[in-house]
């Protein structure tokens, strides 16, 4: 019964699945399609949350507020905090901390000391002390033992000798000893005094520079255009440095009368010629050190001598020669003194750190104690004589001007050898009131800082400080310690009061705006300068050097 319904093979179902197909196709193909969107949208399985529909608000109706969601204290309480509005709590400022602790948390890893030279008997007492053995680099407050070393052995009135000779060719001879002021001006002197002993003409000028071994070049130099990079000579000019103008329209002229343009001067100036020329078109000078080497340094030095004997009208026919040694059969016809003593050169550095000055001294105590030529080694040893004079603890030295990093000294030695220059503390820096005598020592990674501190109700009888930071430290560190050992062992600075959010300035009272230094007010006489050593007795007797 079953087989007599069912429809024969299976037509009906055949034209059934057609009608179906078709449908579905037609359904498609009038119906809307995805697109490449609504495809990747699926395939993601990411579908994004319904936005609002925005309402068209009609013009001039001021939007409604939006009200705050209600949170329920369980929902809150669930909640994180988050990292943005919980405050950290910040540490406390190192210059506010009661001392000692804001000098220890400032100098850290660093040293420093103070010391009272006054107890009695020639004792000293350490008032405070941090890291006093542990060795640093000194950086420029090395000067103050090469100063120290110098004016004891040379004497405050030593001067600097350069020599004049002429042989039978009337060749020009000039034999250096190292005068580290031998700058334009002095030279303009000295052609003066050549005119006056009848020189009109020359043939060659010659460079004897035997004073000072050939070729020498100092542990610390980097090679630079920096002057503080010069090399050291017999004979140096201007620092052995060049000083040019370059002026609006991008030439090179000389910008002072003392100083003509001499060919290595051109030399330097081409090579370091800015790249692109500066839009304002304002002339500009420069000075850098002649860092090709030294033996272009000491032709540059002949080439000025040369270039101001024309400008004094005194003929030369000839060239500059350098490298050579004063013969024996010629004649004096002057000898020149430099017209700064050792004093007043030793105050010059002292003021403005000047390497090439400092080791121009280093050099040459060496070659005065021990003959010429100059070496390091000399010097070292006169530095050594001196220590060992005074009964100073030995120390690291190099070189005379603390540009090595070679040099090391410890605080307790710093400290012992400032007990022993205090009689010469005026040629240091000092701020506006007396109230510090110091030298600072500046480097990449380097801060230091020696001295003395001046005591209101003890004049005469300051205490010493020394301060040495070496590694990472925030600009003005030492000056931050000194001002908190300045308030602890003399008495605050009432202008100066300790605040965290600047620094103490060596300057004193003349870093003060005018407006600010008219209502200043009425300051403490300034205490009196140290007395100077006495010719011929004690410690740094003048001396003059035997021509």
């Amino acid at each position: 019964m079953a087989k007599k319904f069912a429809p024969k093979n299976g037509r009906h179902l055949k034209l059934l699945k057609i009608l179906v197909i078709v449908g579905l196709a037609l359904a498609w193909a009038w119906g809307p399609q995805p697109t490449w969107a609504d495809n990747y949208l699926v395939a993601a399985k990411k579908p994004k949350k319904a936005e609002a529909k925005k309402s068209v608000k009609p013009k001039g109706q001021k939007p409604k507020p939006k009200a705050k969601p209600k949170s329920s204290s369980k929902t809150q309480k669930s909640r994180k905090p988050q990292r943005s509005r919980v405050k950290a709590q910040s540490e406390p400022d190192p210059e506010t901390l009661p001392f000692p602790e804001n000098v220890k948390t400032m100098a850290g890893a660093g040293a420093v000391l103070v010391a009272d030279n006054h107890v009695g008997q020639g004792q000293s007492r350490e008032l405070f002390s941090l890291n006093a053995d542990e060795k640093y680099t000194p950086a420029s407050i090395l000067k103050v033992v090469t100063a120290g070393a110098a004016l004891d052995s040379l004497g405050l009135g030593f001067r600097f000798r350069t020599d004049f000779y002429l042989d039978s060719a009337k060749n020009l001879w000039i034999v250096g000893r190292g005068d580290p002021f031998l700058v334009a001006e002095e030279i303009c002197l000295i052609m003066e005094k050549l005119r006056q002993a009848g020189l009109r003409e020359v043939k060659d000028i010659y460079l004897d520079s035997s004073y000072f071994e050939s070729g020498l070049i100092l542990d610390g130099n980097t090679f630079t255009n920096n002057p503080y990079d010069a090399y050291n000579l017999a004979i140096g000019v201007n620092f052995n440095t060049v000083n040019y103008l370059i002026d609006q329209n991008g030439k090179i002229v000389e910008c002072h009368p003392c100083a003509p343009l001499t060919p290595i001067t051109v030399e330097v100036a081409e090579r370091n010629r800015p790249k692109k020329r500066r839009k304002d078109r304002v002339p500009r000078e420069y000075r850098l050190n002649i860092s090709s080497s030294p033996e272009d340094a000491e032709k540059n030095s002949g080439q000025m001598f040369q270039a101001l004997l024309e400008r004094f009208q005194i003929t030369v026919t000839g060239q500059v020669i350098i490298g050579q040694t004063l013969p024996n059969k010629t004649k004096l016809i002057y000898s020149h003194l430099s017209s700064k003593t050792l004093e007043e050169m030793i105050k010059e550095l002292l003021k403005h750190s000047n390497n090439y000055v400092t080791n121009q001294i280093f050099l040459t105590m060496g070659a005065e104690k021990y003959g010429a030529p100059a070496t390091p080694a000399k010097a070292q040893q006169v530095v050594k004589d001196f220590l060992a004079k005074y009964k100073l603890p030995d120390i690291t030295m190099v070189e005379g001007s603390g540009l090595s990093r070679q040099n090391s000294l410890t605080a307790r030695q710093m400290a012992r050898i400032l007990g022993t220059l205090e009689p010469v503390r005026e040629l240091f820096n000092s701020t506006d009131d007396g109230s510090v005598y110091y030298k600072t020592g500046t480097m990449s990674d380097i801060q230091t800082l020696a001295g003395y501190l001046t005591r209101p109700d003890r004049l005469n009888e300051p205490l010493s400080f020394v301060i040495l930071l070496n590694g990472t430290y925030k600009p003005g560190s030492r000056e931050k310690i000194l001002k908190a050992l300045k308030a602890q062992f003399v008495g605050p600075d009432e202008e100066n009061a300790p605040t965290s959010s600047s620094s103490y300035s060596l300057k004193g009272r003349s870093s003060q705006s005018p407006d600010k230094q008219s209502k200043a007010k009425i300051e403490p006489p300034k205490p009196p300068a140290p007395k100077k050593p006495v010719a011929g007795a004690g410690l740094f007797a003048p001396t003059e050097p035997a021509l």
